[in-house]
């Protein structure tokens, strides 16, 4: 008969199981808090289903990590809120003709912020200047490259699962940085956690986070912009699909015999409601612009051909945000980007492709509504991308990380 396991050896596996066990409530905690705000103590605890003893515990923990913070409301209550406030993470976007970037400094409490352009001569942004753009931050705010908790990139392109590079249809948009595998590059070059993913996901998650999808278990936003992209939430994540480029609505085909894309693709959305596809319209016309913000401007004072091209993008969107209402049904649709902004000259022609009679009962519980968040969303996102990695994050976004007004543009 095989001798039992001395007691004494049979402590440690005990004692892992339970930090394994307190691992994951501290996490159902984290997560909670991510996903709905500020809770009181009760309320973490019916969230989780875990006792009250043990959110107590946890929390106290947490709060010594300087992860949450306790404010009181009333003399029997107070408020756990997610309060990251060590650290430096810098995020950067990246564009075929710019690339931007912010570091957030939560020891200071301060956001920098750059641009940078490839000089002349070369073809588009390139991998090198990721690593400049950094070093220009991390010089901004008196640290260096070693120092930062994390770091985002969110590549204006999809990004393939399997390979880890920009999709081989996208890479004529960024040709310096074709057959890449971006995360192991920068994970490499910069030595510190580096998460890589489209722009448009990351700008959902900040969306999700802290803007417009806050609380919903599912939830889709479409940047529209330069290019339309679209970023899907489920459960608290994004979600990519098996290939990696789930969301990439902008390249859904409306008609088959619509305008060339430059994805190979005949009538996408992106030839219909983009700014260069909005901007092509008007060139036939005495109301030709150069720039989306103008086109809106315009819109507001009147002018009938902006008012009615704006009309049509809406349209467009509209029907593709009706199909992806048949098949993923979100709670939430959020539209940012300079057109969701641009109200009822964009909304009302979205509108009509909603109240299509096959569509409302589909439709009827779905929120549709404006980004919430300022116009670089994405960049927040990559930050919120790196504080969920470290099972940390920020109930609400505070002042000091939105926007700087002022950027060095080099």
């Amino acid at each position: 008969m095989p001798s039992k396991t001395p007691k004494s050896e049979q402590k440690p596996e005990k004692r892992q199981a339970g930090r394994g066990a307190r691992a994951a409530n501290t996490h159902l905690i984290v997560e909670a808090l991510r996903t709905l705000g500020p809770l009181s103590q009760a309320m973490i605890a019916r969230q989780t289903g875990l006792s009250p003893a043990s959110v107590n515990n946890i929390i106290h923990a947490l709060r010594h990590d300087h992860v949450v913070s306790v404010e009181a409301i009333n003399g029997r209550e107070a408020l756990v809120r997610l309060a990251t406030t060590k650290g430096a993470v810098a995020s950067v976007t990246v564009g075929p003709e710019v690339m931007s970037g912010a570091l957030v400094s939560f020891d200071r409490e301060r956001r920098f912020d750059a641009l940078l352009r490839p000089p002349a001569g070369q073809a588009g942004t390139s991998p090198d200047m990721v690593v400049e753009l950094l070093e220009d931050l991390a010089r901004q705010a008196g640290i260096g490259l070693a120092d930062l908790t994390g770091v985002a990139i969110a590549m204006q392109a999809p990004i393939e699962r399997g390979s880890g590079a920009v999709t081989s249809w996208a890479a004529s948009r960024l040709p310096l940085w074709r057959d890449m595998a971006l995360q192991r590059h920068f994970a490499a070059a910069l030595g510190v956690p580096v998460i890589v993913d489209n722009d448009a996901n990351l700008a959902a998650l900040a969306e999700w986070s802290w803007g417009a999808g806050r609380g919903s278990e599912d939830f889709l936003y479409v940047i529209c912009s330069e290019q339309i992209g679209g970023g899907l939430i489920i459960d608290g994540k994004i979600y990519r699909g098996g290939t990696g480029i789930a969301g990439e609505i902008g390249h859904m085909v409306l008609t088959e015999t619509g305008p060339l894309c430059f994805c190979g693709s005949r009538g996408c959305l992106s030839a219909y409601a983009s700014e260069r596809a909005i901007l092509s319209k008007l060139q036939v016309s005495e109301s030709a612009k150069t720039s989306l913000k103008d086109v809106i401007a315009s819109a507001r004072n009147g002018d009938a051909a902006c008012q009615l091209v704006l009309h049509e993008a809406g349209r467009s969107l509209g029907q593709a945000l009706a199909n992806a209402a048949r098949l993923i049904a979100p709670s939430v649709i959020s539209i940012g980007g300079e057109l969701g902004a641009a109200g009822a000259f964009v909304y009302d022609g979205l509108r009509s492709a909603f109240d299509a009679p096959n569509m409302k009962a589909i439709t009827a519980s779905i929120r549709v509504c404006v980004g919430e968040l300022p116009g670089d969303a994405t960049l927040l996102g990559g930050v919120a991308a790196v504080l969920a990695s470290l099972d940390k994050g920020l109930s609400a976004l505070p002042g000091w990380m939105e926007p700087a007004r002022a950027l060095s543009d080099r």
